[in-house]
This record gives structure tokens, sequence and C-alpha cells, in this order.
């Protein structure tokens, strides 16, 4: 993700059929059980905050970088070394959102969905949040 060059960031929905028909909704209990440990907590707000501002205007939404950072705790300056910018990174390094356009401002997709955690990712987190993984996945592939 580059410096960001504007004031304001607009976010449009990622759409993936594939992800929605089989991921979990970020608001959903598993995404804070084993995609927090993963992306970190302020990139896990800040995506939630993304996801309910496309809730309210699904065709997309352009909020002010300065007022969005300072609503999750985090400062935000021009550069990359700053919290709110790490955390936007962070979503996209992890593959849940990427940029569209820089100009003539910041324009990021985002998914309202995300699809399970990586086996890779799986590998880092701590055992007892593995073991609850498999135990969440057998719970899902049991059936009635």
């Amino acid at each position: 993700m580059q410096n960001i060059p504007s004031q304001s960031i607009t976010i449009t929905q990622w759409k993936d059929a594939v992800v929605e028909a089989h991921g979990y909704s970020i608001t959903d209990p598993y995404v804070e059980m084993f995609w927090l440990p993963v992306l970190g907590p302020t990139a896990t707000w800040l995506l939630r905050r993304f996801s309910f501002g496309l809730i309210e205007q699904p065709d997309g939404v352009t909020l002010d970088i300065h007022d969005l950072a300072r609503s999750l705790g985090v400062a935000y300056s021009p550069g990359k070394h700053n919290s709110f910018t790490r955390a936007l990174q962070r979503c996209t390094m992890f593959g849940v959102a990427h940029q569209i356009a820089l100009l003539p401002h910041l324009t990021v997709a985002v998914r309202t969905t995300l699809p399970p955690v990586s086996q890779r990712h799986l590998a880092r987190l701590p055992e007892t949040l593995q073991v609850a993984h498999q135990q969440w996945s057998a719970h899902l592939t049991v059936s009635p």
C-alpha cells in the first residue's frame, strides 16, 4: 500500500462468490477467534468499520481518514509509519482488502465476508487456537 495522498478513503465491496458462500461474516465469532490473531486488532477493527459503512452504503462509502483513525483510537499522519497505514497494509497483505486506485484519492475494495484462515496462518497460531479451529471445523462438517 502506497502513501495515502489525500484526507479521504473510498471503500467498495470486494465481491467473491466462493468466499461469500463458504466464508464468515466480518461480525462472526470465527473472525474474532481466528482472524484477529492473524490480522491484528487494529486491522480487524478497521475492516469491521469498513464493512459497517458498506452495510449503510453498499455502493461505496467515502470516509475521512483522520476521523476514522481517531475513532479506532490510533493515529494517522502522512507517510507509511503510523498505526492507521500499518493496519491498512495488513489488510492488504493478508488478502482481505486490495487497493483499486491511488488518485484522485485512495480507493480500496474490502471483503465483508472472510475466507477460512489458511493452513499457513493457522500453523502460526498458538496451539490452543489450532485445536479450537480443528474443533470448529469438525463441528461444521458433521451432518445432522
